[in-house]
Parts: C-alpha cells; structure tokens; sequence
C-alpha cells in the first residue's frame, strides 16, 4: 500500500531586463512524492475518505466500519432492530451456533443455524462439496 502526497512549492523568478523594468513570473509546481510506511496521525476515522463499496455506502472510514460492525453480531440475545437485515450473521456463544439471518418462508425472516456435519430442525448444513 502506498500513500500520495503532493508537495507544493511556489517558485519564484525574477528577471531584471533593464533598469526601467522588472518582470516577475510565479508558477507553483506540483510534485508527487510516494510514501510507503508512513503513518498518518489522525484524531478520527472519519477524517479519511471511503469509496462506497457493495453494501457499504459510508463516504468514511468510522462510519464504513459501523456498517460492517453491524452486519455481524456475537452475542447471548438474539438481534434484533432496523440494522439487521437478510445475510447478516451471529454467533450465539451459549448455544455455540453460527446463525444467518434468512427468508425462510415468503417474507418470514429468521435467525437458522448453521451447522457443519449433520443438520437438525431447520439447520442448513454447511458442506464445502456444495461450493
């Protein structure tokens, strides 16, 4: 990964042609300068720019990282609210389930359990024969 950084510097001429005038040309050049490893320090995540990307429609990196945050959850309670919807996933360390967020029946959407090995109730199985 590398970061540009673009230096400016203003350059300034002057040229005496005779003793009555003076002309004086300023020009600012622009050179690019490619840093690798160099740490920015920043008070905020919301300072540096994100290109909206897939679901993720954040224009910075705090809030990009909330989106993402949201769509996955580990908790003992089930979530619940506006910001989980279909494909979000949640590991249930009581019951020690990997669960998905899906439509199990027209507009009916539920947490399922995903299981590797043999499935039970209303489990999906997890088989990496079926990728």
């Amino acid at each position: 990964m590398s970061t540009n950084i673009a230096v400016s510097d203003l350059t300034t001429t002057i040229t005496d042609s005779s003793a009555e005038s003076v002309s004086l040309d300023i020009s600012t050049n622009i050179t690019l300068v490619e840093a690798r490893g160099i740490a920015i320090g920043l008070t905020s995540a919301s300072g540096i720019a994100f290109n909206p990307h897939g679901t993720v429609t954040a224009t910075n990196l705090q809030a990009a990282l909330e989106q993402v945050a949201d769509q996955n959850f580990r908790t003992t309670e089930t979530p619940t609210g506006t910001n989980v919807q279909e494909g979000d996933t949640w590991y249930d360390p009581d019951d020690n389930e990997l669960k998905i967020y899906r439509e199990t029946s027209g507009g009916v959407f539920q947490w399922v359990p995903i299981m590797v090995g043999s499935a039970g109730g209303d489990s999906d199985t997890l088989d990496a024969g079926a990728f």
